[in-house]
């Protein structure tokens, strides 16, 4: 994303000659006199970068939970998630009750979280202490056998999201 005012500055200061845009109280600092040619460049640039700016598109946070998807199922004891990746963040406190992003890169976010098994979502399932199936959330597929090698033994792949008879 462009930075709007430094791109006018940087204008102002190679085709109108004009120092700065900021306001100095002063008549002969303030107003310039420049000529119809130098206008004409300095606002085609600000319309060329205008249009640039439209046409990027933002990348995707790739270390953001937002656009992750279902990966896999692995069974693990919650004192094992806490001991390795510490306290969970609160989910929804509905479907989901805990879960922990992890971002082992900065362009990599692996999320672990229950989904619609303990008791926050009905009375008759346990504690969120007790749950052993997690979710495991990611941009790319490769999220799974790379959190299972960070778990080093304390995690077991129970269903990848590939697998015919995936839950989701």
């Amino acid at each position: 994303m462009i930075d709007v005012e430094k791109t006018i500055e940087s204008i102002a200061q190679k085709h109108l000659s004009i120092e700065t845009l900021e306001t100095r109280n002063s008549d002969s600092l303030d107003f310039h006199d420049v000529s119809a040619w130098q206008l004409r460049k300095a606002l085609l640039c600000a319309f060329e970068a205008g249009r640039q700016a439209s046409r990027s598109k933002p990348k995707k946070d790739k270390s953001s939970k937002e656009g992750t998807c279902y990966r896999a199922t692995i069974e693990a004891s919650y004192q094992d998630l806490v001991d390795i990746w510490g306290e969970p963040s609160k989910g929804d406190e509905y479907k989901i009750e805990a879960e922990w992003v992890i971002r082992p890169t900065r362009d990599t976010a692996i999320i672990i979280y229950n989904y619609k098994n303990s008791r926050a979502y009905d009375y008759n399932y346990p504690e969120i202490t007790a749950v052993r199936e997690w979710h495991v959330g990611g941009h790319r597929a490769d999220v799974v056998d790379r959190l299972l090698k960070m778990m080093a033994g304390r995690a077991k792949l129970i269903q990848r999201a590939n697998d015919p008879s995936s839950k989701d």
